[in-house]
């Protein structure tokens, strides 16, 4: 069997690698979630799962995690600088590094083929092809002040649900349509107020955000309460004006911060958390410029930053 790899579309599991088949579906090993099942087909095709190459020794080595095995010890040399010096997952050594990531993942760049197709989508298209760009356009008609002045709060709050089912910025199951459409019928009006003072609303964005995600009264299955998450609290405004705003995933923009020489610290959602991860896309948006990129908007930035550490190689303790 092709030994095939891939990443998750929406959440930070680490390369993953099909190691077995069981009918139409595949068991797939994750480094950072292990195993999951998976009808590959299907998960490509609705973007859920995406497809990386990595070199054959990484390759080898996610095989033997998969396994349980542990590799073959190193030379005594290479194992005492593994005790010196252990690199740090997720953190690229140069922005230079992390870019040349990118134009191997997606020859052409922002503009090219395999990058409009997988991640920016088909302008005009609709569902899948359509992509992030579908997604723009139902957030600023669906979610509009025309909608809000006009719709009711039902409809409002199943706009909201189309919204986030469109793109998988926010994972469907644990941070999308599943915990939004927790929250109980008596907490919507809430909700959507808070959503229609997000979009439209004066004052800090930042602050706005905060007050949205109070009023997210989440729910787990056996109705406990739920936190919000950076991604369903940020995606809302990344999709209705791209061009000020940012989606965020905690993991990726933290390692990114640090990929540009800072922290962002506290990961509270608040407005100076995301004044933080606000100034992590800008200042990856400016590198990306210095570097002959044109990325068209932040949302842009947010796929460069969650794509290249998702695929990020995991390197060897000890280089």
């Amino acid at each position: 069997m092709t030994r095939r790899t891939f990443v998750h579309a929406a959440l930070d599991w680490g390369h993953g690698i099909e190691v077995a088949e069981q009918g139409k579906s595949s068991v797939l090993f994750f480094d950072k979630a292990g195993e999951k099942k998976f009808v590959v087909a299907k998960a490509l095709e609705t973007n859920t799962l995406k497809t990386v190459s990595l070199p054959p020794e990484e390759v080898e080595a996610l095989a033997a995690r998969a396994a349980g095995r542990k590799l073959k010890a190193a030379p005594s040399g290479a194992k005492k600088r593994a005790t010196t010096r252990t690199p740090r997952a997720g953190v690229f050594s140069s922005l230079a590094e992390q870019v040349k990531l990118f134009e191997t993942l997606f020859v052409g760049g922002f503009i090219g083929e395999r990058f409009n197709k997988e991640e920016r989508g088909i302008p005009g298209a609709t569902g899948v092809e359509g992509y992030k760009e579908a997604g723009i356009a139902m957030a600023q008609e669906l979610l509009s002040a025309k909608a809000f002045a006009s719709e009711t709060n039902k409809k409002l709050f199943e706009n909201a649900q189309r919204v986030l089912a469109q793109t998988n910025i926010a994972h469907p199951i644990f941070e999308g349509n599943v915990p939004f459409k927790s929250i109980p019928e008596a907490d919507r009006p809430a909700a959507v107020a808070e959503l229609k003072e997000l979009l439209h609303g004066t004052g800090d964005y930042g602050e706005r955000l905060g007050r949205f995600a109070a009023a997210l009264n989440l729910r787990e299955k056996n109705g406990a309460p739920k936190k919000a998450t950076w991604p369903l609290v940020t995606v809302f405004g990344a999709l209705f004006d791209p061009a000020k705003h940012t989606a965020v995933k905690i993991t990726a923009f933290s390692n990114q911060a640090r990929t540009l020489g800072f922290e962002v610290g506290s990961q509270k959602i608040d407005a100076p958390g995301y004044a933080k991860f606000l100034d992590v896309a800008v200042k990856t948006r400016e590198a990306l410029v210095a570097a002959g990129h044109q990325p068209r908007d932040l949302l842009d930035v947010y796929t460069f930053i969650w794509r290249t550490h998702a695929e990020k190689p995991t390197p060897a303790a000890g280089t």
